[in-house]
């Protein structure tokens, strides 16, 4: 089973399985790019220090294997890693911005602006802008400052990417769902736009084909031909479409198309995937293996679990069936991600692997315990702090917030730690267990004493943890959630409880309690504002 790896390789070249190469500012766009590639698996990343060859300085180098891994040779400078289709947060938004970088491609506005954040605003607010380059007060050449460029390209990342000062680049913040522009959710059925065809897919349905269209750079809009068409080679076939002035040209009346906009200029995020199954249906491609499933929704796991896997199609004729009521499961993929062909017929079932549907949970997710143990992967964001003083032991909790930093209180700091995640039970915890080391620890800098307030810390480890259902990062709220008032809140972590008259130690136990606006705990005590408040309901 393939599982997310946010491990990141310092000073490593992955050698062999080059798909193409890009320009990017940074290696985590480099990791972006890679990850929403249809094929790429990994990345090797070129920086601005790169010395060796000052040409090829940013460089991202999208790479492919058949067993998810390449040869590591050491490069001074180099940065490597993993694509995150298989991870829990993927997002396309890109919000930072690059001083002293000149990120090229085509040009197709100039106008004044007196700030780049100005700047990057009109890009994201124009259909056809990818990034920018914005020429401060500063820069050399007179006649070009406070001048904000807009540009494109025909895969949306820069063709070169130069150092220049007095200049700064930025993405579009489309993608950050921040755009001002209509969010055209309408359909036109027997309608075809007219307008300059970009590339083509089969999809099953309008639906994959609009998701298509919003994820794909030069897209603005489409037209989808249904199964119905006149020309049978040309059934379900998704039509990707720009235009100069970033609508169509015309609508044509035509019987059985059907016409619709991308939906990057949406305040809402639509995922990159589809998680719908589609009845006598085959999508053919290249085969990666043959296996025997219980249903399609096991195929469609079984598929999802293999990163290579981008779609599958299930047979559950009786010839294609074994003695245990397993039928065959094609696990296959493309160049391109989308099937070569769709062929309609009986007893098939095919739908999408769903690596790239995968969200972090829900931070307002209901769970109703309280005072209970909690079950394995409930609270994957917990972490057991181990402190070696007389003896190694449990000693405080912990959040992961990020693959190499957790968030804990400013008490906790011992300089000897080792941290466990993953964990449900301390008496699971042995000589073979894995932990994480310590490499830095940062505590408030208005911290004294606990009882006083400003009681957190940061710990950085010394290596990134890869993320898996048993550890992820704490759940916070979106941006969108801002604004909402929440009312509840859960204190978890291990101790004892009192169970028929006598202590015993309990696994990760949890209780359900209500948010405090301020002035007294329900216990009495006064509240002081950098203290957090909750009031417990059902002890544990």
């Amino acid at each position: 089973m393939s599982e997310c790896v946010t491990q990141i390789y310092e000073n490593t070249f992955f050698q062999g399985g080059d798909l193409t190469t890009v320009f990017t500012p940074s290696a985590n766009y480099c990791q972006i790019v890679c990850t929403y590639h249809p094929t790429c698996l990994l990345f090797t990343y070129l920086p601005a220090t790169w010395t060796t060859d000052v040409a090829k300085r940013f460089s991202c180098y999208l790479k492919d294997s058949d067993t998810e891994m390449l040869p590591k040779v050491d490069m001074e400078g180099a940065i490597s890693g993993h694509s995150l289709k298989q991870c829990n947060e993927i997002s396309a938004c890109s919000p930072d911005v690059h001083v002293g970088l000149d990120m090229e491609g085509n040009i197709f506005d100039i106008s004044m602006a007196d700030s780049y954040q100005e700047c990057q605003k009109r890009c994201t607010n124009d259909n056809r802008c990818h990034f920018f380059t914005y020429a401060s007060e500063n820069f050399h050449n007179a006649s070009f400052c406070k001048k904000c460029l807009l540009k494109h390209t025909s895969v949306g990342t820069p063709t070169n990417i130069k150092a220049l000062d007095g200049v700064v680049s930025g993405f579009s913040l489309k993608p950050c769902q921040l755009s001002e522009l209509d969010c055209q959710m309408d359909i036109f059925e027997d309608q075809v736009f007219s307008g300059i065809n970009v590339t083509s897919f089969f999809t099953p349905d309008i639906s994959v084909c609009q998701t298509m269209c919003t994820y794909f750079p030069k897209c603005l809009f489409f037209t989808f031909f249904t199964r119905k068409w006149q020309i049978e080679s040309q059934r379900n076939l998704c039509l990707l479409k720009t235009s100069t002035s970033g609508i169509p040209e015309e609508l044509i009346s035509q019987e059985n198309a059907v016409s619709g906009f991308g939906l990057l200029n949406c305040r809402k995020s639509f995922p990159a995937c589809n998680s719908r199954t589609y009845m006598q249906m085959d999508f053919l491609g290249d085969e990666l293996t043959v296996t025997y499933a219980k249903g399609h929704r096991a195929c469609q796991q079984v598929c999802t679990d293999m990163i290579r896997c981008q779609f599958f199609s299930y047979f559950l004729l009786r010839d294609s069936c074994n003695e245990e009521g397993k039928c065959e499961c094609h696990l296959r993929m493309s160049l391109n991600g989308s099937p070569v062909k769709i062929v309609h017929g009986p007893g098939s079932i095919s739908g999408y692997s769903l690596r790239l549907c995968k969200k972090k949970h829900s931070a307002s997710t209901i769970r109703i315990v309280g005072g209970t143990d909690s079950s394995p992967g409930e609270w994957p964001w917990l972490v057991s702090l181990h402190a070696k003083l007389s003896r190694q032991r449990h000693l405080c909790g912990g959040s992961i917030i990020s693959s190499q930093w957790i968030l804990t209180a400013a008490h906790c700091n011992p300089n000897i730690w080792r941290i466990y995640a993953g964990i449900l039970r301390q008496s699971e915890i042995n000589e073979d267990t894995p932990f994480f080391k310590v490499e830095e620890i940062i505590v408030h800098s208005q911290y004294k004493y606990a009882h006083i307030g400003h009681d957190i810390a940061l710990m950085k480890l010394t290596e990134p943890m890869n993320f898996t259902d048993l550890q992820l990062p704490i759940c916070l709220p979106s941006k969108e959630d801002t604004n909402i008032f929440y009312t509840d809140c859960w204190v978890i972590g291990w101790g004892y409880r009192k169970e028929k008259g006598r202590l015993r130690r309990a696994p990760v136990l949890q209780a359900r309690g209500g948010v405090v606006s301020g002035g007294h705990h329900q216990l009495g005590r006064r509240l002081r504002p950098p203290q957090a408040a909750w009031s417990l309901h059902q002890g544990c």
